[in-house]
């Protein structure tokens, strides 16, 4: 089954563009790498792609919980009871039966 979950996530998943907050963090991750020693560099970077893997993960599980809720909801609606719907939807004739209308404007 997590096969076919991820097989479903990466056909659904369409990449978003977020160009402008990927310029503004390479941007000031180039400002960042400049300042810092080669030992820290290492550390922010590692830093970085610790917050990608985390966002990939966490894209991953809602797509997961989603995709378990819609089957619970289609499990719902395989067990719905449908003679709820015939209720709503004659309610206007709870008041007034169809046919005593037309007997009430003979008298």
């Amino acid at each position: 089954m997590p096969k076919r979950l991820d097989d479903l996530y990466h056909s659904f998943f369409r990449q978003q563009d977020f160009n402008e907050l990927k310029l503004s963090v390479e941007e000031n991750r180039k400002i960042l790498i400049d300042r810092l020693s080669k030992e820290d560099r290492k550390t922010v970077l590692r830093i970085i792609d610790a917050l990608g893997m985390i966002c990939n993960y966490q894209s991953k599980a809602s797509f997961i919980q989603g995709f378990g809720l819609g089957m619970e909801l289609t499990t719902e609606l395989k067990n719905y009871d449908h003679s709820i719907e015939e209720v709503l939807n004659d309610c206007g004739q709870f008041f007034m039966p169809k046919g005593e209308a037309d007997n009430e404007k003979e008298s």
